[in-house]
């Protein structure tokens, strides 16, 4: 849920250090209150930016504007045995044409990197998330969308990926439920 923003101090740094340093001149040891003045919240509802909500059991992607719904996605998310982590999380990485590299898991034993290009399980955008190994990225296998058919990630078809690869940034939340 988003809430209004409220207003914040911004310390007036000269006045501040005028302050110090007549205290400090007359060895003054009470309270000293910095300087400051009352400014406006910097984050608003109407600058707020992307939310990206992944709703695990319905495998459907809602990416937010602000407080208004933007787009939805069919996803792949985490098989049984591999589960999408409930959670608020955020967006840590983000690569272009990305490399797969095989993680340390026994489902991934033998397996080689996978540079960009055709049949790399990421397609063209990674964008991790700060859960361990996890992120949100194209894929090749259109069939899996819809489906709990990953290894954890939350699968998008390419297109959707790359277009929500040019909304995010660094920093940008990502919260996964259970409905």
């Amino acid at each position: 849920m988003l809430h209004a923003g409220k207003p914040g101090l911004q310390v007036r740094a000269g006045r501040t250090a005028l302050k110090l340093e007549a205290a400090l001149r007359t060895a003054n040891r009470t309270l000293l209150r910095p300087s400051a003045k009352t400014v406006p919240a910097a984050m608003t509802r109407a600058n707020f930016g992307p939310v990206v909500v992944i709703h695990r059991g319905s495998n459907k992607m809602d990416v937010f504007k602000g407080t208004k719904l933007w787009r939805t996605f069919g996803v792949a998310t985490g098989q049984s045995i591999y589960p999408t982590p409930l959670g608020n999380w955020h967006v840590v990485d983000m690569q272009r044409n990305p490399w797969w590299r095989p993680p340390d898991s026994p489902w991934a034993q033998g397996l080689k990197p996978i540079p960009p290009g055709p049949g790399n399980p990421l397609g063209t955008r990674w964008m991790g998330l700060d859960a361990a190994g996890v992120g949100m990225h194209g894929t090749p296998d259109d069939a899996s969308i819809g489906y709990s058919a990953s290894h954890g990630c939350i699968r998008m078809h390419i297109p959707d990926a790359e277009w929500l690869f040019n909304q995010v940034r660094l920093g940008t939340p990502v919260f996964i439920v259970a409905a």
